[in-house]
């Protein structure tokens, strides 16, 4: 298909170039050479046009780009995920609920949708191919039904020729030219003579008033198109028209081929005859003049236009003209030489084989082979070509892989290549050669070869294998030679002792990873599975295969990601993965179980290992879904490269991409910071090692285990206070300067790498600077110190200080070698300027939100007017204005501004907010006339943006976005992503059977529920709802829609406009295992927490100035904690009796001062609340850890009692403010 369209678009532009020479340069041998040699050139050109084939020479001088592939998105289909409730299928019966609920139940992950969106996309090349199609096909019709109309019109006016003269006319003219004579009939319905049909011809006349010598002129003519079978290549010509129907120069072809026919014509039918009988030819041509000239398939028409008739009796009575056959085979000679001077560029090139994966397809040679490993693992080997072509890496298990750096190529001979494949560069001789395919042979592989990497490593695992050549050969197949040098040296030549061909790993991308799920079980049924079971009863156990009878998930865990490191329009993942496999064990005998395996009660064995898959999720672009690029099983936490990651995923992924994708990176974790030591005890120490970023403008890497870090510098000392320390801090010198200074104390600089090196102590104490150049014009000290005190004794574990201290000096060395002044970038894509001693990305969760947000994962955008929602939005639907992860951002306090805490930065507007997907909380909200943003991801951030284009502010910017879009009507399924995000929802409203209703706003980073987590059954409308409590919940939409959940159900009531619909949610509620609670129980502490934190800020008022601090203090505590008796009945907050007793805590005061914690104006206090709660409920939300029963005698029998630490402060707006600080100071 893409073939066939580069050709013709090839032959058209080439053809095209010759016709428009041809045209321009017709004034020129119009008057040189007869018309018939042009109708043989427009001949040629035609069969040229009509062969759409590439017959340009290998290397061809011309070398044109072919078009990128490009996709056009065709839409996005919702498609419900199946697979996986056919996964819990058994569970479920045994459970008596539906699969979907055992999968919710099991699986814990919150980015994965029951209802996917599928994106679709079509190649360009698709749609153009059959595009093509469709044009030609309509232009062959149109011709089709013009020549059919043409024909009826004829049928219908026909009639035979009524004078006989005209007939002996017409046989004697067809006899004196050698052609057939065709039938003559009159049709008065057209104006000119003409012939009609190519099997059947025909000759047509339009009236019998034509005098002798008129007819004979018109037959002479006519006839002469039969006998130059004009109507044939009329027929090449239009066909040459449709397979080119979109070239417009090919038209202008047709319409001068069409009058060279006519002009040869003319030629041919005057030809031998006198110039008075040209004369009466041409006045017999006048008489045919007409308006226009409407060309048909396989019809010649005697007359023309004007213009036509002027140049046809200028050719029949000019002089006679040459041949001119040479330049017809000259011009379809440099047409057919430009052809193959020209082809399309890489088209003949080899593919690049890095950047990709590739798995062993065959076992091609195997000489002397180290290891059983080769052969037994070669199905599960997998080989990683990174992009940069400098390494790759060959991994046959987990803990089998090889690492390796390019090595450069060599050119292959019979000396280097061929002899060290059939054992004779092994000084044993019983190594013969074996090849395992007949046809295969060394001299073969060097014969075809087109291109060679080698790759060595240092470290082989199998002790033996440091040398693996890759090889291209001409057709494109990969092979994979791995050796090694016979001596250590590696001055020898190199000795294979085994090749592989290779084959591309395909990738799947998945529309869920529950699909990922269900493939990777239905691969297992496929497989067998090994256990242990008793040998006749006693201690002995035998290992047996079987066959796997079910698989099912036990866990599907989303773990972590991060953004900014993978390409645009792609996400980092880490999923957590396991399943249990039942075998099918015919034989009913009793399974072994062996360490770190399970057996169930319904026999499915379960091992103790987790699957760590690390996925590229692509959120935007052609293609859209979850791609595993890497898996790691183990039952030890997560490792990586030597290094454990165990509860540093984010860490893991940066490493694994920064090897994946070959990036030129630092990775966060190294296994060994330095080649040898020992630490304290004689042992060789191999110290894994983590990144230190410094202030963003170096970094190096410190031992992960035994040195510490005093906070907000860079002095690592020791743990075993050995004294040993590592310091490293900026100088405002340049590098000259501070060496000058170093120097004038008597010490001598040692030139190094990066910059200079004192020696200022040596012996038992040891200390060294070293000083590095910085970008800036600055430098960099860092000094390393270490002492013996020449102890030889033992520790009762056998540790010696000094010979620890060798070693760290070792590490300290190693560290400093480590030292590099260049800024480098983070995962979250900005320079890590945390002073720390952890290098962690700067919230990389903040980029990966800001990544998904300019890259397709946002899906709603909302704008509010003076507390109102004006409309939401589908941001899909348009491009963004800004890229988010481009821009700049600064974390900004707004109580720094507005000392009472509001949420809204000073200056700011009405609201416009951008909210993520479904397997997404995040929300960004910006602010009308300023450049703040407030992020909201589980906790709460403000932020001032720049650098976002030429708008004047960030809203400005999302606001053309907004305006972009249309808007979104708002389903259930959209109502509920907005009704999960506390930051989506307007209005929460408590509506009792009887008495008032109240409503309030979700607190932004309170208690929410999940509701779109659930399952949802549409149901009829239930019967029993009347009278029932309701809570009722108002997404932000703008479309005023309305979830209701009623008292004592599972029911939602869903309003949209005048239309109602009910549904049944369907998962566990439970706040404590099994307490029987619903989904209204839920929406009622959702509720409840609005309302108790709606009354706090606007009930607690600050106290005046008047009141001494204790007098404030009592009133703020009267009013914070009486609270819980305003709140409505039914509450989980609600007390019904309630004494609040204010106890100062002077020491704590003077200590917290004395401190630096609190200032001058802030008081301590302790509050004893004594309180009766109205229900269970509410008594458990009140338990804190110093809740005990109330000894107070005049407290009622049921009363409870707990302690609060607070504190009262007089701001600077002469007002008292009180704080709980919680159950201790």
């Amino acid at each position: 298909m893409e073939t066939f369209l580069l050709n013709l678009l090839k032959t058209s532009l080439l053809g095209s170039l010759a016709i428009l020479a041809i045209l321009v340069l017709k004034p020129l041998w119009r008057e040189r050479y007869r018309a018939k040699t042009r109708c043989w050139l427009w001949l040629a050109l035609a069969a040229f046009l009509l062969l759409p084939v590439d017959f340009s020479v290998k290397n061809a001088p011309v070398q044109a780009a072919p078009p990128k592939d490009y996709t056009l998105f065709v839409g996005t289909d919702k498609t419900a995920i199946q697979s996986t409730d056919n996964l819990f299928g058994d569970m479920a019966e045994k459970s008596g609920q539906s699969p979907a609920q055992v999968r919710d139940t099991i699986i814990q992950r919150p980015v994965t949708n029951p209802e996917q969106k599928t994106t679709r996309y079509i190649p360009v090349t698709t749609i153009l191919f059959y595009g093509y199609l469709a044009g030609a096909a309509a232009f062959l019709l149109y011709q089709g039904v013009s020549y059919a109309l043409f024909r009826r019109t004829v049928r219908r006016w026909k009639r035979d020729v009524a004078r006989a003269d005209y007939a002996a006319m017409l046989s004697d003219t067809a006899r004196d030219l050698g052609v057939s004579a065709p039938e003559m009939i009159v049709c008065e319905a057209i104006s000119t003579p003409a012939v009609t049909g190519l099997l059947r011809p025909r000759l047509l006349l339009p009236h019998e008033r034509y005098d002798v010598q008129e007819l004979r002129y018109i037959l002479r003519h006519e006839l002469c198109h039969l006998k130059r079978r004009d109507m044939l290549l009329k027929l090449v010509l239009l066909a040459a028209n449709a397979m080119h129907w979109f070239n417009p120069v090919v038209y202008l072809m047709l319409r001068q081929a069409d009058e060279d026919i006519e002009l040869a014509c003319d030629s041919a039918a005057t030809d031998g005859l006198e110039l008075p009988e040209r004369a009466a030819y041409s006045r017999t041509l006048l008489a045919a003049v007409q308006s226009s000239v409407r060309a048909l398939p396989a019809t010649t028409c005697f007359g023309g236009t004007v213009e036509r008739l002027k140049r046809r009796i200028t050719n029949v009575l000019g002089a006679q003209k040459k041949r001119g056959l040479g330049v017809v085979a000259l011009v379809l000679a440099l047409t057919l030489t430009a052809g193959c001077a020209v082809s399309w560029g890489n088209k003949n090139e080899l593919s690049d084989p890095f950047g990709k994966s590739y798995t062993i397809a065959d076992i091609v040679y195997i000489g002397v082979e180290p290891d059983d490993t080769f052969r037994e693992n070669a199905a599960n080997a997998e080989l990683l070509l990174r992009s940069d072509a400098q390494s790759m890496t060959l991994t046959w298990t987990d803990h089998y892989k090889w690492d390796c750096t390019a090595a450069g190529s060599f050119e292959m001979t019979e000396e280097n290549f061929d002899r060290y494949f059939d054992g004779s560069a092994f000084e044993a001789a019983d190594n013969p050669a074996g090849w395992q395919e007949s046809d295969m042979s060394a001299a073969k592989l060097r014969r075809e070869n087109a291109n060679t990497w080698c790759f060595t490593t240092s470290s082989p695992p199998d002790g033996l294998t440091d040398y693996l050549c890759l090889l291209q050969q001409k057709d494109g197949t990969l092979y994979l030679a791995m050796g090694y040098y016979p001596d250590s040296k590696q001055t020898a030549p190199h000795c294979f002792h085994t090749l592989f061909r290779l084959a591309e790993k395909a990738v799947p991308i998945y529309a869920s990873m529950d699909d990922y799920a269900a493939a990777c079980v239905e691969d297992l049924k496929k497989g067998t599975m090994t256990y242990s079971v008793s040998e006749n009863n006693d201690y002995a156990s035998r290992s047996i295969e079987d066959t796997v009878a079910d698989v099912r998930v036990t866990q599907l865990e989303f773990a972590d990601s991060l953004g900014n490191l993978s390409p645009d329009g792609t996400v980092l993942e880490l999923w957590y993965f396991q399943y249990e496999m039942k075998p099918t064990n015919e034989a009913g005998v009793q399974i072994d179980v062996i360490g770190g395996q399970e057996l169930t009660d319904d026999g499915y064995l379960r091992e103790s290992w987790t699957h760590y898959l690390t996925v590229l999720r692509y959120t935007s672009g052609e293609k859209t879904g979850y791609q595993v690029i890497g898996t790691y099983t183990g039952n030890d936490g997560l490792w990586y490269d030597g290094c454990n990651y165990s509860g540093e995923e984010k860490y893991y992924l940066h490493d694994f991409y920064i090897d994946y994708a070959g990036l030129d990176l630092p990775k966060m974790f190294i296994p060994n910071l330095l080649n040898a030591a020992t630490d304290g005890y004689g042992r060789a120490n191999q110290c894994e090692a983590r990144l230190i970023s410094g202030d963003g403008s170096y970094y190096f890497y410190a031992p992960i285990t035994a040195w510490a870090c005093n906070p907000g510098t860079e002095f690592w000392y020791s743990r075993y206070d050995t004294g040993s320390y590592f310091n490293a801090k900026k100088l405002e010198q340049s590098l000259d300067e501070a060496k000058a200074e170093w120097e004038s104390t008597g010490a001598k600089a040692e030139k190094t790498d990066a910059g200079w090196r004192f020696v200022t102590h040596e012996g038992m104490s040891n200390t060294i600077v070293t000083l590095f150049d910085a970008p800036d014009g600055t430098c960099y000290e860092v000094t390393t110190h270490w002492t013996f005190d020449g102890s030889t004794e033992e520790n009762q574990w056998g540790w010696n200080r000094d010979r620890a201290v060798e070693g760290e000096a070792v590490i300290l060395q190693a560290m400093v070698n480590s030292f590099r002044t260049s800024k480098i970038l983070f995962t979250d894509g900005s320079p890590n300027g945390s002073e720390s001693s952890d290098p962690a990305p700067d919230d990389t969760a903040f980029q990966t939100d800001l990544q998904l947000a300019s890259n397709g994962g946002a899906s709603w955008l909302s704008l509010n007017t003076d507390g109102m929602a004006v409309g939401g939005h589908d941001p899909k639907d348009a491009a963004p204005t800004v890229l988010l992860d481009t821009c700049d951002y600064k974390e900004y306090d707004p109580s720094e501004s507005s000392p009472s805490g509001s949420a809204v930065p000073p200056g700011g507007g009405n609201p416009l907010a951008l909210c993520l997907s479904l397997s997404n909380s995040a929300r960004f909200t910006f602010y009308e006339g300023s450049d703040f943003m407030l992020y909201q991801h589980g906790d709460t951030r403000y932020y001032k943006v720049s650098s976002y284009g030429d708008y004047a502010t960030i809203f400005d910017a999302m606001l053309a976005w907004y305006n972009k879009t249309p808007d979104k009507e708002a389903t259930f399924e959209s109502d509920l992503v907005l009704a999960s995000n506390a930051a989506t929802v307007d209005i929460l409203a408590f509506c009792p059977a009887s008495g008032e209703s109240g409503s309030h706003a979700p607190l932004l980073t309170g208690y929410s529920v999940a509701l779109d987590s659930y399952e949802y059954k549409p149901i009829d409308k239930p019967k029993n709802l009347d009278g029932l409590d309701s809570v009722e919940l108002w997404p932000h939409n703008a479309q005023a829609t309305c979830l209701i959940f009623y008292k004592g159900t599972n029911t939602v009531k869903y309003v949209s406009g005048k239309s109602e619909r009910y549904y049944r949610a369907v998962g566990d509620f439970s706040i404590v295992d099994n307490d029987g609670r619903t989904l209204y129980d839920l929406m009622r502490v959702w509720y409840d927490t609005a309302e108790y934190s709606d009354m706090l800020t606007s009930d607690v008022r600050a106290q005046s100035k008047s009141f001494s601090w204790q007098e404030a203090a009592q009133n703020w505590a009267n009013a914070y904690y009486g609270t819980q008796k305003e709140v409505t009945s039914g509450s989980i907050y609600k007390f019904t009796w309630l004494n609040v007793t204010v106890n100062p805590a002077e020491e704590t005061t003077q200590a917290k001062r004395k401190a630096g914690e609190i200032d001058d104006n802030t008081y301590c206090f302790a509050v004893r609340v004594e309180f009766t709660a109205e229900s269970a409920n509410a008594l458990q939300s009140a338990m804190a850890g110093n809740t005990v029963k109330c000894e107070n005698p005049a407290a009622p029998k049921d009363a409870y009692e707990f302690y609060r630490c607070c504190t009262i402060q007089l701001r600077d707006d002469g007002r008292w403010y009180g704080t709980e600080l919680g159950t201790g100071w």
